[in-house]
């Protein structure tokens, strides 16, 4: 075909994946992270056994990761059920994901506004900006993708639906809102990207009789049940999870200072992209409230010059609400984990923005002459030629687990997670001694934390240290009582200091609390033996060969007590 007869949009489509590939190509040789793509894939007995009708039952009424998203957990198990468990195969599937996004959205406003050049430069910082690295290269991030990619559709759904008016088009509307939905709830603010496109680009009103707040009542109804489905799900994941923090951690007072301050946050990375990690920890009460004044002072500016010129520049209007409403669900109001903001939130939320510098750049360049006019193009280029070196120096980061949270540590070093993390991926390569620095670090900063203090423990056991790893886990206990893997590893650390009665106690306690706990089972079995207690330590291992029938170890234990006659 004669390059000079494609059409416009189809070549700058095609510049715009072959930009995001030459960008994002080598996320195809990273590895899992343990930062939940353990939870997602390879530790997800559900997940790593492919697509099944039971699986696929389960994924429907599973609150996995805190969160309740069967289309992605579909999706995770389609990637194993195709490709195994290899990381490199599933990045790719990301990789794909993103570049449909890309093109999703130059085609959502190349159609709605009828102005590819604007559209394609929106579609370009969305495909190459630094702060969407998180979401294009890591694994666990597949929820936001798939999400994204329902939402672009809906909205070309929407598009649509305004110029048929037809009962079909309007249900269309609503499936793929409910997909966006069920890969990822932050979906929940669709529905006010649909009222923001009608007010800009499409200048349309709601169907039907009576006045716009009725009509947009009626054709809302079905996006607000759905929305108000899916938050009352998740509130029920957090919650399962322990994902939602307390008042008393983040009293509405902090949550309101570090919502005001991560808008400002998310702005400023957007036009300077320095210093990002996979990990920013909330500051608790610690934020400055000279901060706090400085941020809300812009947003009010921002947000007095919007509305000023809103009838004038009704694009920027849609962008500044599009960004404060979709970012809204993840600002911290509603606090959810212990970041204070996160890189992977900005995906959807920057769009508006986006649109706010493509149509200013539009204005700016009307009505002036052609060297002005190639001046605005050129400073385009480079401003999307640099972010894209600044994106491709930011993707090493991601590439293991060491790597991601070494760069987290440096960026800010009081980090509690990254240094458990990377202690953990330390541990994975065999290298105890320099993961147990890690380990202590954290809990030095978060003594709160039961997580890092075990695998403190777990450490200084390893490196022959039981009498250390007795007293950690005993601490760990003291925080957290009911739970059994604590009581286990402590029995375990007594045992090595020859403390029976007391190991057992706390066997038996693991396995109160968790009576599927194998491993307790066959220790407590062993110890019982070696006590003599032939008949109570033959029940354990009965009952682990009843829960683990492929366990060799309870086989065996078996076959030799009864053959010995309980001697």
């Amino acid at each position: 075909m004669d390059r000079r007869r494609l059409p416009r949009p189809l070549l700058l489509g095609l510049a715009l994946a072959a930009l995001t590939i030459a960008v994002y190509a080598p996320v195809v040789s990273f590895k899992f992270l343990n930062y939940d793509d353990y939870a997602y894939v390879l530790d997800n007995a559900h997940v790593a056994s492919g697509v099944s009708l039971d699986n696929l039952r389960w994924a429907m009424t599973a609150f996995e990761n805190g969160n309740w998203h069967p289309l992605t957990l579909a999706a995770h198990m389609l990637d194993v059920q195709v490709f195994g468990l290899n990381a490199g195969a599933h990045h790719a599937v990301n990789l794909v994901l993103h570049v449909a996004n890309v093109l999703l959205l130059f085609w959502l406003f190349t159609v709605a506004t009828a102005q590819p050049w604007p559209a394609a430069l929106v579609a370009a910082l969305f495909a190459i900006h630094p702060l969407n690295v998180q979401t294009v290269a890591w694994i666990a991030e597949r929820k936001s993708l798939l999400s994204t990619a329902f939402w672009l559709l809906a909205l070309l759904a929407h598009v649509r639906y305004r110029k048929e008016r037809s009962g079909r088009s309007y249900a269309l509307v609503v499936a793929l809102a409910a997909l966006a939905l069920s890969a990822k709830p932050m979906a929940v603010t669709l529905p006010l990207t649909l009222v923001l496109f009608d007010v800009w680009p499409l200048a349309a009103k709601p169907r039907g009789r009576g006045s716009r707040l009725a009509g947009y009542a009626r054709e809302l109804a079905p996006f607000l049940i759905l929305a108000a489905l899916c938050g009352v799900l998740t509130l029920a994941a957090q919650g399962e999870a322990h994902a939602l923090q307390s008042v008393t951690a983040y009293d509405l007072k902090t949550r309101l200072a570090n919502a005001v301050v991560a808008y400002v946050w998310y702005l400023k990375s957007m036009i300077w992209p320095a210093g990002l990690a996979a990990f920013y920890p909330h500051p608790m009460t610690q934020i400055a409230t000279g901060a706090v004044s400085a941020c809300l002072v812009v947003l009010l500016v921002i947000c007095s010059g919007v509305i000023a010129a809103g009838r004038r520049f009704p694009a920027a209007a849609m962008g500044w609400w599009w960004y404060v409403g979709t970012m809204l669900p993840v600002v911290g109001i509603i606090q959810v984990g212990s970041q204070a903001y996160a890189d992977r939130y900005a995906y959807v939320p920057l769009v508006g923005i986006f649109v706010i510098i493509a149509w200013s750049l539009v204005r700016v360049s009307s009505g002036v002459a052609a060297r002005w006019r190639r001046l605005v193009a050129g400073l385009a280029v480079v401003w999307i030629a640099s972010l894209a070196l600044v994106t491709r120096a930011q993707l090493p980061y991601w590439r293991d687990s060491v790597a991601l949270f070494e760069r987290a540590i440096e960026v800010v070093p009081d980090n509690a997670l990254a240094h458990n993390n990377l202690g953990m991926a330390l541990v994975e390569r065999r290298q105890i001694p320099e993961a147990l620095p890690h380990f202590e670090r954290a809990v030095a900063i978060a003594p709160w934390d039961t997580d890092a203090r075990s695998n403190m423990a777990n450490a200084l056991r390893a490196l022959g240290r039981p009498a250390e790893a007795a007293a950690a886990y005993a601490k760990a206990l003291e925080q957290a009582p009911d739970d059994a893997s604590i009581h286990y590893n402590l029995a375990t650390a007594l045992a090595d200091l020859s403390r029976w009665d007391e190991a057992t106690v706390h066997l038996i306690e693991a396995i109160r609390l968790d009576p599927r706990h194998v491993r307790a089972r066959l220790l407590l079995g062993t110890m019982l033996y070696k006590q003599g207690r032939s008949d109570e330590a033959l029940a354990q291992f009965r009952e682990v060969a009843r829960l683990d029938p492929a366990d060799p170890r309870a086989q065996e234990w078996v076959r030799r007590i009864e053959a010995a006659g309980g001697r």
